[in-house]
């Protein structure tokens, strides 16, 4: 009787934690490929609460990476789990010492002694492992054969925005291939209950040899080819799900956390330009700037031309 007692006590006590005490969601950006035929089969659908991102690869499968923007819950969950490991860290710091001036007076002492962690230099890995969504190459939604072969990708994932990191084959413990665009990129909003189609701008058709010596170094190796319109159509398959092109801007620079091969996305047209190794918003360059004129009262002077808007660096 008094060990049932006690489960009931522990069950209320559960059931009375504040709502604040538990986490708001999960520790990492959520995310899955959807595939066709699980479509047509009735195991997967397109769900309104969720985003979705559809991108089409021509000839070649594809692969890369998504860093979703952390949402304040996002946050508030990392900051939380940075604190839970700062004091198991401080909290492990005086048995570590102990064991080191042990090992130290029995003539083994290990190569570096314990420095004692404080909130300056204590750290975890980045909020950024946590945001990664990646699709391709496997889990390829739809394909087509030759002569407009083609594989696409669909990534059901969480409304916000995203940042494309590069064409990145990333595997936890296993070594990282690819380009990470560290030092400028595009990002756009994914919305809820629709499908954001980048169709086959990732594969940077529409940059033309001038643009793309811009983003590598092994400039003998481009081909000499015109530009083509990027095509941001959904397949038929898709079309009845609300869709809409991805709205893009340009995204700056950021830490390369991966570990691989640094370099940028080539200059988009109406996008996203540099200006050396800063990258620059053009979509927010793009507005009329707005002059003020005298009031009616006053006598009229004639009105300087206003200055032309300075680039500012992207955030």
């Amino acid at each position: 009787m008094k060990r049932i007692v006690t489960l009931i006590a522990g069950a209320l006590a559960l059931a009375a934690t504040p709502a604040a005490a538990e986490k708001l969601k999960p520790d990492v950006a959520e995310a899955k490929a959807i595939e066709l035929k699980n479509i047509v089969s009735g195991k997967a659908k397109i769900d309104p609460a969720k985003a979705y991102i559809y991108i089409k690869s021509p000839q070649n499968r594809a692969q890369g990476i998504f860093l979703k923007t952390p949402s304040p819950e996002e946050i508030a969950n990392y900051e939380t789990k940075w604190r839970e490991e700062f004091a198991e860290a401080k909290a492990d710091y005086p048995k570590d010492l102990k064991r080191y001036e042990v090992a130290k007076q029995a003539g083994r002492p290990p190569k570096e002694k314990p420095v004692e962690p404080t909130e300056e230099s204590f750290a975890i890995d980045p909020i950024d492992l946590r945001m990664i969504v990646s699709f391709g190459p496997q889990f390829v939604f739809d394909k087509t054969e030759a002569p407009e072969k083609s594989f696409s990708y669909l990534i059901e994932v969480e409304p916000g925005e995203y940042t494309y990191l590069g064409p990145i084959m990333y595997l936890p413990g296993t070594p990282v291939f690819g380009t990470c665009f560290c030092m400028g990129s595009v990002k756009f909003q994914a919305k809820a209950g629709q499908i954001t189609s980048l169709g086959d701008f990732l594969s940077q058709g529409w940059a033309d040899r001038e643009a793309l010596e811009m983003a590598t170094i092994e400039r003998e190796m481009l081909a000499d080819r015109p530009a083509k319109p990027t095509d941001w159509s959904v397949p038929e398959s898709l079309a009845q799900y609300p869709n809409a092109k991805a709205e893009l801007r340009a995204a700056g620079k950021r830490n390369n956390f991966l570990r691989a091969l640094v370099g940028r996305l080539p200059p988009v047209p109406g996008v996203l330009g540099y200006d050396r190794d800063v990258p620059i918003d053009l979509v927010g360059l793009s507005g009329t700037v707005e002059v003020e004129t005298p009031a009616a009262t006053q006598p009229a002077e004639p009105v300087a031309a206003p200055p032309a808007p300075t680039p500012a660096p992207v955030q």
